[in-house]
């Protein structure tokens, strides 16, 4: 190393993570994702350069470490630039731990200089690159080194280990019972193999005991094996033939035997069946030794695992029911996987591929978390196979010809989208028919769920190199050179996918956080109520819910304990146009009033005409999706996406006067609810009644979520909750793209045209300079969960325009101290007892999408439903 260079290797592993910290500090702070990512990468990159020494070191190394230096520069160090290497490093390194001024000092100026450099400088991507290009150049040999992994020549000898587990399983678990249940196994994926045991290669494995299966016992549980097979099978020795009497030597046929050997029973015929229903506790342990399965009985360990008494869940199941996974989650799992599918490549293990069905998960009882502990196995029926292992699949015109690497990319595409593929029609079979299916679902998932931002480069790289089509394209099919090339193909898998998982795996340390939804039924339940609380007629339904869009409705529609139909005694009265679904909510009997269409005019119509076919109803509820006011007056918390409104007061915001140069609207008149609702008006807005229906409502949607109808009503991500500032305008930001856009107006807004209108943030570029940063959703990204939805109460406006204006937004909803906007209020208001019930799903401002309207709808609806639990209508 010459003296330029000196003392650098050092330092870097000094300052970096505490850098990686102040980005990913920066990250949570701003909702930026590239501070996130580079704090990753600076960690993973620290990670690799601590382990290689002195050696790893390089000219990629200096380049990486100098862009890293001007991006912790501030101007005070342009002077000392000229003296001093690395002047920002060594200030950090100085200072770093100093709880005087000049850490406070440092802690400042470096999270400025960072924002700078990742937001404006161009070298911010060339960093990235850098950073990438030299993690991605390890030599695979020295990685698996570093993971005690067998080198090419003993993979090659671990398939035949693999396929001798499976052998013997296929055999001695052919057994009696009618159900024949000992034909699947479950193999646990372990994230590393212990490589420690001189007697054999250890594997996990679980099987199904319940009624009917060899036991007497009415419970279903899961009996844990764990089986060692034989590293090397011994040679049989020579018998040496002769006429004379040979003196005896016990003590070298001794030492010829295995100690192992001594301890171990063959196990007999229909003795691995009883084994597996026996009623103890005790973890059985086997050892496959010379082809022969054998018991071992001095092992006298209880149970590895105090698993649920359930069946496996595939892990589509699993994800769907799963309401949030952090991304350390996500990591795991999907490192965990493909490394399993690495290690079994070209065994009787991977004969069909590795799908979202056969990779099931298995739960362990809560200890001190707040969730059960999910364990990943894979599941298969035993079965005999003969001949070579095929990886490939040829057929014209197919995407990709690897099925077993396009069903991992599959399944990581499902783990970080928390989404399994449902194709349209009968469950698809992996041939060559279906592949293409297979391929641009995950393609399009991908690209849509922008994994290099979301959970990281690495894990981008990887799926990206699972759908490549041109991974293995140096490799062939002729049989005499087969086996090489399917280790090559092995070699290329691991290097490509399993290890940028790994890297990605060691550097992410946020909470291991899973919610799941919960078993019991929901919190909002009717108690008491059974078939003989049917209505007799149209004059006992008391509520009218109504909703303008379909998907309003289909949220209100999935909280019915029953449903009405529309008979003779419940049927709508002549000359009512009026659309009904008719069921019960708790107690009350309801109507559900599908609306003609948005605005108050459609409201009134339909409120009109209720009465005439349902003359008892006493409370009318408008459920849906509004805009909110982010920052309205007496805002004690920030509002975010998902939150509820709720209103004690209406005002029609676009009554007024158009003159020749403006619109004057009418100072606003707050109608006022009736006394009824005031009085529950004046309970909920109780700390404590408040808190309680906030609680209900979290609970509620991790039980509801399970249902298939709330598919589209998941929690869309913290990083899709985005509030611009209410100045900065959604349209087209370079003055190249667009003639309209791009001309400025002086003492306005600027001109936006109709096909910016039209598109996303994305599409358009927004800059995420211009995002409010908001506590909440801070809050509930640091500790990697969905942040709970709350409620606000107060003044809404109502009108037939639609708010998409951050700038007339602040100023009509500080004219009229307003907490949100929206369309069929008014309606309704001056016909019935009337409240609305509205989730956010925007900011009423030009940046709107629809991404939250699923969400937001179910929000409301279930806050409806827990406001209605408390609710007495009156006579």
């Amino acid at each position: 190393m010459s003296s330029k260079t000196e003392g650098i290797p050092e330092l870097c592993w000094e300052v970096l993570p505490w850098i990686s910290n102040q980005a990913i500090s920066l990250g949570l702070e701003t909702q930026d994702n590239r501070f996130a990512q580079l704090g990753c990468e600076l960690f993973v990159f620290n990670q690799q350069l601590s382990s290689t020494g002195q050696t790893g070191f390089n000219s990629k190394v200096i380049k990486i470490t100098e862009l890293v230096n001007k991006a912790c520069s501030v101007a005070v160090d342009n002077n000392l630039r000229e003296y001093t290497p690395l002047a920002a490093l060594w200030r950090i390194y100085e200072c770093k731990n100093s709880n005087k001024s000049a850490g406070k000092l440092l802690v400042r100026d470096i999270r400025r200089s960072l924002r700078r450099f990742v937001q404006k400088n161009p070298e911010y991507p060339s960093l990235m690159r850098f950073i990438s290009d030299y993690l991605h150049a390890i030599d695979p040999v020295d990685a698996q080194v570093d993971e005690q992994i067998l080198s090419d020549t003993d993979t090659k000898y671990l398939t035949q280990i693999f396929n001798t587990l499976y052998t013997q399983l296929r055999i001695y678990s052919s057994c009696s019972c009618s159900t024949q249940h000992l034909q699947n196994a479950w193999l646990r994926l372990d994230l590393e193999r212990d490589s420690q045991d001189n007697t054999g290669v250890p594997f996990e494995l679980a099987f199904a005991v319940g009624p009917g299966y060899c036991t007497t016992s009415d419970k279903f549980r899961w009996k844990q094996a764990k089986i060692s097979v034989a590293r090397r099978n011994e040679i049989p020795q020579k018998k040496e033939v002769s006429f004379t009497a040979q003196p005896s030597n016990s003590s070298l046929r001794t030492q010829r035997i295995s100690p192992l050997t001594e301890d171990l029973r063959k196990v007999e015929v229909d003795e691995f069946c009883r084994l597996i229903g026996s009623e103890t506790n005790k973890q059985l342990s086997f050892h496959i030794h010379n082809n022969t399965l054998k018991l071992d009985n001095t092992v006298q360990r209880n149970l590895l695992r105090d698993f649920l008494p359930e069946a496996g869940m595939p892990l589509a199941q699993w994800l769907e029911q799963t309401v949030h996974l952090s991304d350390r989650v996500k990591v795991t799992l999907a490192y965990t996987i493909a490394r399993s599918v690495w290690q079994y490549y070209n065994s009787f293990w991977m004969v069909k591929p590795w799908t979202h069905d056969n990779i099931q998960i298995l739960k362990e009882k809560p200890n001190n978390m707040s969730h059960a502990k999910p364990h990943p196995y894979f599941t298969t029926k035993l079965q005999h196979y003969k001949g070579e292992i095929q990886d490939y699949c040829i057929a014209d015109d197919l995407f990709h010809i690897y099925p077993n690497i396009l069903a991992l990319g599959v399944v990581l595409v499902e783990i970080a989208a928390k989404e399994p593929f449902r194709p349209d029609g009968p469950y698809h079979l992996w041939n060559e028919t279906t592949i293409n299916d297979y391929y641009e679902w995950a393609w399009r998932t991908a690209n849509r769920s922008d994994l290099g931002n979301t959970i990281g480069a690495a894990y981008k790289a990887a799926v990206n190199n699972c759908l490549d089509t041109e991974l293995f394209q140096d490799s062939s099919f002729d049989p005499p050179n087969f086996e090489k090339d399917l280790e090559m193909r092995q070699s290329l898998l691991y290097e490509k996918v399993v290890l940028p998982l790994r890297q990605l795996y060691l550097a992410y340390k946020d909470d291991w956080e899973i919610q799941e939804n919960p078993t019991a039924e929901p919190i909002i339940s009717s108690k008491g109520h059974t078939n003989d609380s049917r209505p007799k007629n149209r004059s006992e339904f008391t509520v009218a819910i109504f909703c303008a869009l379909p998907l309003e409705a289909d949220a209100v529609r999935d909280l019915f304990e029953e449903g009405w139909g529309e008979g003779e005694n419940y049927g709508k009265a002549a000359g009512d146009a009026n659309t009904y679904t008719l069921g019960r909510i708790l107690h009350h009997n309801v109507v559900l009033v599908h609306l003609g269409g948005m605005g108050k005019g459609a409201a009134s119509r339909a409120s009109s005409s209720i009465l005439s076919s349902y003359p008892e109803i006493k409370l009318g509820l408008v459920v849906g999706v509004c805009g909110g006011v982010p920052s309205y007056s007496g805002c004690e918390d920030d509002l975010i996406l998902g939150d509820v409104i709720i209103s004690d007061g209406i005002v029609q915001y676009d009554f007024g006067r158009q003159f020749p140069d403006t619109f004057s609207a009418r100072e606003g008149v707050v109608s006022r609810p009736p006394l009824s609702i005031r009085t529950m008006l004046a309970k909920l807005k109780g700390v404590h009644v408040q808190k309680r229906v906030e609680k209900t409502i979290s609970q509620s949607l991790k039980t509801l979520q399970n249902k298939p109808t709330f598919k589209k009503g998941r929690y869309p991500g913290i990083d899709k909750d985005e509030l611009y500032q209410s100045t900065y305008q959604h349209k087209h930001q370079q003055p190249t793209e667009c003639k309209i856009c791009g001309v400025s107006e002086e003492g306005g807004a600027d001109r936006v045209c109709e096909e910016a209108r039209t598109m996303t943030c994305q599409q358009l570029r927004c800059q995420k300079d211009f995002l409010v940063s908001r506590r909440r959703l801070q809050e509930a990204s640091a500790k990697g969960c969905v942040p709970n939805p709350k409620i606000h109460i107060g003044p809404i406006g109502s009108g037939d325009t639609a708010m998409n204006s951050g700038q007339h937004r602040d100023g009509i909803s500080a004219q009229h101290n307003l907490i949100a906007f929206e369309m069929e209020g008014l309606g309704v208001w001056d016909t019935l007892p009337c409240l609305v019930i509205k989730g956010v799903c925007g900011y009423a401002d030009s940046h709107k999408n629809k991404d939250w309207q699923h969400y937001a709808a179910v929000t409301a609806a279930i806050c409806m439903k827990a406001i209605l639990q408390d609710w007495v209508i009156g006579g």
